[in-house]
């Protein structure tokens, strides 16, 4: 069975992508992705968080390895036609540290690269994502009474690649939360799972309550706006 791409993304402010400028050399793009122990947004019904080791048996694996040296991309925004680095050749690089997962990438030298460089120095990439799959039993799931439930990642399976990206795309969640309906089926009783869809459908209905509010306040604001400006006097 076939494991799922999953994607992550690691915004800038919390985890800063930093661009290493050194003379007469190619500049490297440095950065973590992702950071361990660090509770994630809500992804649309639960928390992540990756744990320090999750990512060992890959970074430590060796190139005589008979399953080959770990093979990971560096691209601009997911895209395997725009590429950055490759660990297999060296222009990526990446360390467990005790942050995160760190990475440098030496970008090449050709129109695409030196896009990118200057697009860093100009701020307007906003941060880093990264596409990976979880290893059977490398997940370990919480559910709280009240708030969303909590993955820990242990033990991915593969990381894919690394990707600098101009907008973020919408976590590839499909598939975790799979496992947390069948951890829930497994682990938690009729009643309190119950209590979590009622709780879920309530916040979908207060989110939908706060965007009619908003929708209906703006509105408001426009039309005062409108009048005002229509009864304002006119200078002559």
């Amino acid at each position: 069975m076939a494991l799922e791409i999953e994607r992550r993304y690691v915004a800038a402010a919390v985890e800063p992508i930093e661009l290493e400028e050194r003379s007469a050399a190619q500049p490297i793009i440095k950065g973590i992705s992702p950071p361990f122990n660090s509770m994630s947004v809500d992804l649309g019904g639960f928390r992540e968080v990756f744990a320090p080791e999750a990512f060992d048996h890959l970074i430590g694996r060796h190139r005589n390895d008979p399953r080959g040296g770990l093979d990971v991309l560096a691209l601009f925004n997911h895209d395997e036609n725009q590429v950055l680095g490759r660990s297999t050749s060296g222009t990526l690089e990446m360390n467990r540290t005790d942050k995160g997962l760190a990475y440098a990438i030496t970008p090449p030298d050709t129109q695409m690269g030196r896009d990118v460089v200057t697009l860093l120095r100009r701020s307007d990439l906003t941060g880093a994502s990264f596409a990976f799959s979880v290893a059977p039993g490398g997940e370990r799931w919480d559910q709280p009474a009240d708030g969303p439930a909590t993955r820990t990642v242990t033990k991915v399976d593969n990381l894919y690649d690394i990707s600098v990206v101009s907008r973020p795309a919408y976590p590839s969640s499909t598939a975790a939360l799979r496992s947390l309906e069948a951890w829930r089926a497994e682990h938690l009783t009729d009643a309190e799972q119950k209590h979590i869809a009622e709780r879920a459908a309530d916040e979908e209905a207060d989110k939908r309550r706060r965007s009619w509010s908003y929708a209906l306040t703006a509105a408001g604001a426009r039309l005062l706006a409108a009048r005002l400006k229509a009864n304002a006097p006119r200078i002559k």
